[in-house]
């Protein structure tokens, strides 16, 4: 199976995400579909020997959109051709909706009638229409065939709406020029609701891509242009044709075209586009540097060992799109409205017309124009757009936000996720520690350099940050590594290896007493050599300076926190105590930490569990949300599902605060959707009749096209207020 973002042109409201899912998921080998209004895109897993990118082209312009280009920049030319085509549209309907607007309503204001005839009037208002009619020329072109294929949209709304009053015009029109009486004709109604709704229309679109500025300014960050050493010679290319191998010259104050490794000279470079840190980072030979970080004041020959779409920049803008195209499971709320929504208003609408139909019989006010303006205010006041957007918006900026501080969302669940936490599981080591042990003492009663020299060999093989403590220490005193073989990790106990002919046990009491070693009191790391205890190792990692004030953060959230860790109890406590942590478990093997995750969630807790470490994998994927630290390994970073860029414990309450103040934001915007539609649609149906106020239904197509637009505007400004968060829990980007 594959999983791919689509990027879908003509999406206009909740329901067209849904003609796009049936469209694309009834083809065969199309295991999972989900259309984003938000963002327009559509996010496919399929089986790419059933199903072919084609075929799904095929079933989306088949169902009436567009396919938009995999390049990014040729997307993003399309999206600005389509918003100023969008404008230039708008600014015809709103040249043509003034004059005729005038024209229609002066007399009926002022009192006064115009110096021609009324045959005139009709014609000068047709022909003002005509216009109007172009500049909203895709309600027709998507709405009708939306309606036909029994999957209405919002464009089915305007057009049926806008048609009616258009028909009923001509009516009147034919009345005036066959020697009749007409009053008033009904074309500016309908070329006001086509000028209003695109006038919200095209505000939603300009805020829809405005929210994706954070998606775009990360891949924008990446320079056009880079200076290549070829043969001796200093060469500038497109940073596009870069291949690995190159070597480029990275000079103070440039962008880093690619990913690569340091191979001459040394500079700071500030990471804080990936990792949100400001503080640059030191680089010399052998040091990993990524594309678009920026060097500071000395210069770097960097050898090129990732470009395009495989460099880690690239990685976050498709972990930032996938999250922003799926489907946060509060989401389903609004779907399930959305489904039923259009058809229910068009019911809703035609029953409207009956219910005023029939009681004109009794009451001659209620005549067929009057019956008619009911029947067009519902389809024109109901508001799908709102729904469609209320969680989706919300999704984009909130992934936005959290990729300022280096925090990244694998998908919309995991976002709603982390709002509904109450507990923290820390692991220690790398976690809370900065994970970088140093060696404070041995005990042993060899020689300590060729003690040194074995333990080093048996672990060197290892990558556990204690191992390379020890292989670091014997090489900065110059202590040689024996011969080594048959090297075996014990879970959560120690290692098992072969050196210099020997069987060696590095560990803790447990993988001891499992082998059989007798033991004595002596504190660190256990060391026995062919069955016999030999020593032990005594190791230090210091606490990381900002994993008090994360803690502190977590507590204020009312989020309890624990520490689960494989290490000895008196260091564990020892730690916990400095960090703030009152509950810890120490002597945790991988599947203890996976027992307690279950246990919690058994209590009805939300628990996210934060580890850097294979023996956290199990945990984390069992965990609601897994937030896996950057430095960490690949297989926890996988099983993660909000990864943090950098190792400041700090981004993990920031990453539940945007998690939480990204729920508040759709809920506020499901509430403004839907109590707008409930309250409206009523109002539109005839309700200001009964209590008397009659003359205000002749201007409400007009006024409820005004407030639909309202309504999708109110959404989009309450979503793209939320931009201005800032999680208290971390010093805000530069």
């Amino acid at each position: 199976m594959r999983t791919r973002v689509f990027r879908i042109g003509g999406m206009s409201c909740a329901a067209c995400s849904g003609r796009i899912e049936r469209a694309i998921g009834a083809l065969e080998g199309v295991d999972s579909v989900s259309a984003n209004f938000g963002n327009n895109t559509a996010t496919v897993t399929y089986d790419d020997s059933k199903v072919t990118e084609d075929d799904i082209a095929s079933a989306v312009h088949s169902a009436g959109y567009t396919m938009i280009s995999d390049d990014r920049k040729k997307a993003e030319r399309q999206e600005v051709e389509a918003l100023r085509v969008q404008k230039r549209d708008l600014i015809i309907a709103l040249a043509a909706v003034i004059p005729l607007s005038i024209i229609a309503m002066a007399p009926m204001l002022t009192g006064i009638e115009w110096p021609w005839d009324k045959r005139v009037d009709c014609i000068l208002q047709i022909l003002l229409f005509l216009p109007i009619a172009y500049a909203g020329r895709r309600f027709y072109r998507k709405g009708y065939p939306a309606l036909f294929s029994r999957s209405p949209t919002m464009d089915s709304l305007v057009a049926l709406s806008t048609t009616a009053s258009f028909l009923m015009g001509l009516y009147y029109t034919y009345v005036a020029f066959t020697g009749g009486m007409v009053h008033s004709l009904s074309f500016d109604s309908a070329g006001m609701i086509i000028a209003l709704v695109s006038v919200g229309k095209y505000i939603e679109a300009r805020s829809k891509h405005n929210t994706n500025d954070s998606l775009r300014r990360l891949l924008a960050m990446a320079p056009s242009r880079a200076t290549v050493i070829r043969d001796g010679k200093e060469i500038e290319i497109d940073s596009s044709v870069l291949v690995m191998g190159d070597v480029v010259l990275i000079r103070p104050g440039e962008s880093v075209p690619a990913d690569g490794t340091v191979i001459d000279g040394s500079s700071s470079v500030n990471e804080s586009m990936l990792t949100g840190e400001s503080a640059p980072v030191k680089k010399a030979a052998g040091s990993v540097v990524y594309g678009a970080t920026v060097n500071g004041n000395g210069s770097m020959k960097v050898m090129i060992e990732k470009t395009g779409e495989e460099t880690v920049l690239y990685q976050i803008a498709r972990m930032m799109e996938m999250a922003q195209g799926t489907k946060a499971p509060v989401a389903h709320v609004a779907d399930r409205v959305s489904a039923v929504f259009v058809p229910a208003v068009i019911i809703i609408s035609v029953l409207s017309f009956i219910a005023w139909y029939i009681a004109g019989l009794y009451n001659p006010a209620y005549d067929l124009e009057f019956c008619l303006t009911i029947a067009i205010s519902v389809l024109v006041i109901s508001c799908p757009c709102a729904l469609g957007l209320a969680t989706p918006l919300a999704i984009v900026v909130g992934t936005g936000n959290g990729s300022r501080y280096g925090i990244l969302y694998k998908t919309a669940a995991s976002l709603e996720a982390a709002a509904n936490v109450d507990t923290v599981i820390l692991d220690k080591t790398g976690t809370i520690t900065k994970g970088q042990p140093t060696i404070t003492g041995v005990v042993t009663d060899m020689d300590e350099r060729r003690f040194i020299s074995v333990v080093a060999s048996a672990e060197s093989d290892s990558e556990h940050p204690l191992a390379q403590a020890v292989v670091g220490y014997a090489k900065d005193n110059s202590i040689p590594l024996l011969e080594h073989s048959n090297f075996e990790a014990v879970t959560g106990m120690g290692i098992r290896c072969t050196v210099d002919g020997s069987e060696v046990l590095v560990g803790n009491t447990e993988l001891m007493e499992a082998n059989g070693v007798e033991l004595r009191d002596i504190p660190g790391i256990l060391v026995a050599i062919d069955g016999e205890l030999a020593g032990s190792i005594s190791v230090s990692d210091p606490i990381r300076d900002e994993s008090p004030s994360a803690i502190s953060s977590l507590k204020g959230m009312g989020i309890d926190v624990m520490m689960v860790t494989g290490d000895r109890k008196e260091t564990a406590e020892a730690i916990a105590a400095e960090a703030g942590i009152n509950e810890v478990i120490s002597g945790a093997k991988p599947q203890d930490k996976l027992d307690r995750v279950k246990k919690l969630q058994i209590q009805q807790r939300h628990v996210a569990m934060t580890g850097d470490g294979i023996n956290d994998a199990p945990a984390l994927t069992q965990s609601d949300v897994g937030l896996a630290v950057g430095s960490g390994t690949d297989i926890a970073i996988e099983s993660a599902d909000i990864v943090l860029m950098n190792d400041d414990l700090r981004a993990v309450p920031a990453a539940l605060e945007i998690g939480r103040a990204t729920l508040k934001n759709i809920k506020q915007n499901l509430f403004f959707a839907m109590i707008y539609n409930a309250v409206c649609i009523p109002i539109a149906a005839g309700l200001p009749v009964v209590f008397g106020y009659t003359d205000l239904v002749m201007v409400m197509p007009m006024l409820a096209a005004a407030a639909m637009s309202c309504s999708s505007i109110s959404v989009v400004t309450n979503a793209v207020r939320m931009r201005r968060f800032r999680p208290s829990s971390l010093p805000q980007p530069q």
